[in-house]
C-alpha cells in the first residue's frame, strides 16, 4: 500500500449571512472539465467510513448555529454520480473501485473567521485488492455560509486523486504499451483502383471531366486511406492498421489531346509515388512508440505527416519534370521511384 498526500487551500475574504437552517445538503455539481482518467475507469464508489450519516458540521445562519452537513444521497452515491455526470469514462480501460476512506469537515475560529478543515482519503481497488490510498487535507476561510466552498474543496480533492492515481497506475502496474501492426491491402470499390505492381493504369481509367482551365494534359487523384482497430487488454493495446493506396477514377482526368503513352507514364509515376509514400508511412507506424494514453491521435498525426510529405514529393516531381515534358528528368524520376518500389515488399 502506498500513501500520497494531497493539499488544497481555498482562502476567501467574504462577509455574508444566511438564515439558520437545521441541516445542510451539499450537491456536487457536474464539472465537464474534470480530469478524465486514461488508464482506468471507476466501476463503483464505496464508502468505507464507519460514520456514514454525515461528513461533519458547519456553522450557518445569523446565530452561527452548528448544523450537520452531508452530500446529496450520501458520500458514495454523490461522488459516483458526480463522476458519471462529469466525464465520459473509458470502459475499454481497466475497471477499478474507488473507496472513500476519509471524508470529514470540521470548523474552528481562526483570526475572527470561520475555517472549515477537510480530511480526505480515497483508495483504489482492483479485483478486491487494494492498490494505493491517497490521503489529503485542505481548508477554507470565510465569513459566511461555507457550503458552496466546501463543495469546491471536495471536488478538487477528487480530481487530484484521479489524476495522481492515473500517473501512478501507468508506471507501476507492469508493462503497458501499444503493439502496432500494419498492412497495405486492396479493397473493393468500383470508383477506385488499388495499387498493385501487376496492375498499371490505362488511359480509360481517367474517367473524370477534364479541367479545361488547367495547363496540364492530365491529373491523377490518388491517396492513402487508413482504417484501424484496437483491442485493449489491461494496459496493453493491440493496434491493427490497414492502409489502402487508391487511384480515384471519377476525379482523375486526361484531355483528348494529351492521351498518349508519354502522359500515361507521367501519371503512372504519380500513382507510384503515392504507393512508395504509403510504404514509408507503414514503416513509421511499425517503428513508432505509441503512448497508451494518446495512441489514436498519434496515429492520426502520423497520417497527416505522411500526407504532407507525399504532397511535397509530388510537387517536386512535377516541378523538376515540368509535368513530364523534360525527358531526361522524367527518366531519372522513373528509375529512382520504380527501383524503390521493386525493392519493397509492401506489394
Amino acid at each position: 500500500m502506498i500513501n500520497r498526500f494531497l493539499h488544497t487551500i481555498l482562502l476567501l475574504a467574504c462577509t455574508f449571512h444566511l438564515s439558520a437552517q437545521e441541516a445542510r445538503i451539499i450537491k456536487l455539481k457536474p464539472n465537464k472539465k474534470l480530469y478524465t482518467p486514461q488508464n482506468y475507469y471507476i466501476t463503483t464508489v464505496v464508502d468505507d467510513r464507519e460514520e456514514k450519516d454525515n461528513i461533519g458540521t458547519m456553522r450557518a445562519g445569523l446565530a452561527n448555529k452548528v448544523v450537520p452537513i452531508n452530500l446529496d444521497g450520501g458520500a458514495a452515491k454523490a461522488i459516483e454520480t458526480f463522476l458519471n455526470n462529469s466525464i465520459q469514462q473509458n470502459t475499454q480501460a481497466d475497471g477499478l473501485e474507488m473507496h472513500i476512506t476519509q471524508l470529514r469537515i470540521s470548523e474552528k475560529n481562526v483570526d475572527m473567521r470561520q475555517q472549515a478543515d477537510l480530511a480526505y482519503g480515497v483508495a483504489f481497488y482492483q479485483n478486491g485488492n487494494k492498490l494505493v490510498e491517497y490521503t489529503g487535507s485542505g481548508y477554507i476561510q470565510t465569513g459566511f455560509d461555507a457550503s458552496a466552498y466546501i463543495e469546491k474543496l471536495i471536488k478538487s480533492n477528487i480530481e487530484r486523486g484521479l489524476q495522481d492515481f492515473d500517473k501512478w497506475y501507468t508506471k507501476s502496474e507492469g508493462a503497458a504499451g501499444v503493439i502496432a501492426s500494419v498492412k497495405i491491402v486492396p479493397a473493393a470499390d468500383k470508383d477506385a483502383i488499388y495499387y498493385s505492381k501487376n496492375r498499371k493504369l490505362s488511359l480509360k481509367d481517367f474517367e473524370g471531366e477534364p479541367d479545361e482551365l488547367s495547363k496540364g494534359a492530365a491529373a491523377t487523384y490518388s491517396g492513402i486511406a487508413m482504417k484501424y482497430s484496437h483491442e485493449r487488454k489491461g494496459r496493453t493495446v493491440k493496434l491493427e492498421v490497414q492502409l489502402n493506396v487508391y487511384f480515384d477514377k471519377q476525379h482523375s482526368w486526361c484531355k483528348e489531346n494529351g492521351r498518349s503513352a508519354k502522359t500515361l507514364n507521367h501519371e503512372q509515376l504519380h500513382f507510384d509515388i503515392t504507393a512508395l509514400n504509403a510504404c514509408r508511412f507503414a514503416d513509421k507506424i511499425r517503428a513508432y512508440t505509441f503512448s497508451i494514453e494518446n495512441y489514436q491521435s498519434e496515429l492520426e498525426n502520423l497520417l497527416r505527416e505522411a500526407d504532407r510529405e507525399g504532397a511535397v514529393l509530388q510537387n517536386n516531381y512535377d516541378k523538376e519534370t515540368v509535368h513530364g515534358t523534360k525527358p531526361t528528368e522524367q527518366k531519372a524520376w522513373d528509375d529512382e521511384i520504380r527501383t524503390a518500389i521493386s525493392n519493397t515488399d509492401c506489394y
